[in-house]
C-alpha cells in the first residue's frame, strides 16, 4: 500500500535536528509543565494497566525523537519496539532510550511496507500525530492495525487544528497547517469504526492550547518570527492559567474550539 505524506521524510528530518532531546517524562512532577502527559497518563492507565507483568509489547509508529516508549515501558513494563522512516528520527530515539536506560528495539522502515516480522506482533501500536499526514484516512489505520495481534490496543492522537489552533498555525506558519489532513472527533471515530475497530475512547484532549509550530518547513522563512514568538508565549502564558483552574481548582470543559487535540483508543475485534 502506498500513500503520500504531506509532511515527508525531509521535513521531519529538519524538523528533529532543529531540535534536543525531549525531556523525559516523570509522572511525579506535579507543575504546570507536566500538565499536558498527566492527563494523558490518566487516559492511558485505564486501558494499559491491565498488561502489567504480561510481557506485552508496544511499537510505536512515527516513532522519532519521542520519549513515549521510555514512558510505556517504564509505567506498565511493556518490551518496547519504534518503526520510523527517518535515520535520524530513529538514531535520537536511541539516544532516548540510552539515556533512559531502557532497552527496546528501534526500526527504519516504511509503516506501508513494513518487515514482515512485525506484523500482527503487538499487543498495543500506537501513534502520535503521524495519522493527519496522510489524505486516505481509512486505509492509513488499515496499516497501523495490521501490526496488531487480535483484541491488541490502537492509541492514535492527532491535533486539532479546526479551530484556534488551527487559525493560528494558518496565520503564523501556513506551510505547516497544509501538510495537516483536518478532522475532528466525529471524523476520526469514523474512521475508525470503517477499519473495523471498537472504539473504546475518542475525546478531545485538554481545555486550552494553543499548539502552534514555528519551525521552518522546506526552508522557507517565516516572516515576523519574533513578534508571533512573542504572541505565542503570551497565548501560553494563558492557557496556563486555565490548566492552573483546572488542575487545582474546578475541572474545565473542554470545548472543541480550544482544544489541544484528539485521543482515540480503539480494539482490534477477534479473529
Amino acid at each position: 500500500m502506498t500513500q503520500v505524506d504531506k509532511a515527508s521524510k525531509e521535513y521531519w528530518t529538519s524538523f528533529w535536528n532543529q531540535l534536543p532531546l525531549p525531556d523525559p517524562i516523570d509522572l511525579m512532577k506535579k507543575g504546570l509543565s507536566n500538565y499536558s502527559i498527566r492527563k494523558i497518563d490518566a487516559v492511558y492507565s485505564k486501558y494499559l494497566s491491565s498488561l502489567k507483568g504480561k510481557h506485552a509489547k508496544v511499537l510505536e509508529l512515527g516513532c522519532g525523537n519521542s520519549v513515549f516508549l521510555s514512558y510505556f515501558h517504564q509505567q506498565y513494563g511493556l518490551e518496547i519496539y519504534g518503526l520510523d522512516y527517518s535515520e535520524l528520527g530513529c538514531k535520537q530515539t536511541e539516544k532516548i532510550l540510552e539515556r533512559d536506560g531502557i532497552q527496546g528495539k528501534i526500526i527504519q522502515g516504511d509503516i506501508f511496507n513494513p518487515p514482515q516480522e512485525l506484523i500482527g506482533a503487538f499487543d498495543v501500536v500506537c501513534s502520535f500525530g503521524v495519522l493527519e499526514h496522510f489524505e486516505d484516512s481509512v486505509n492509513t489505520i488499515n496499516a497501523f492495525k495490521k501490526f496488531l495481534k487480535p483484541s491488541g490496543i490502537l492509541i492514535t492522537t492527532v491535533p486539532y487544528l479546526k479551530g484556534a489552533t488551527g487559525i493560528l498555525q494558518k496565520i503564523m506558519n501556513k506551510p505547516v497547517f497544509d501538510i495537516h489532513v483536518l478532522m475532528n472527533k466525529s471524523d476520526l471515530s469514523s474512521y475508525l469504526n470503517k477499519s473495523g475497530l471498537t472504539i473504546n475512547y475518542c475525546e478531545y484532549h485538554l481545555p486550552i492550547s494553543f499548539g502552534v509550530t514555528l519551525e521552518q518547513h522546506e526552508g522557507k522563512p517565516i516572516q515576523f518570527l519574533k513578534i508571533k514568538k512573542l504572541i505565542l508565549k503570551g497565548l501560553q502564558v494563558i492557557s496556563k492559567i486555565f490548566w492552573w483552574i483546572d488542575d487545582r481548582i474546578i475541572k474545565l470543559p473542554v470545548l472543541p474550539f480550544f482544544t489541544a487535540g484528539i485521543i482515540s483508543v480503539a480494539t482490534l475485534n477477534e479473529k
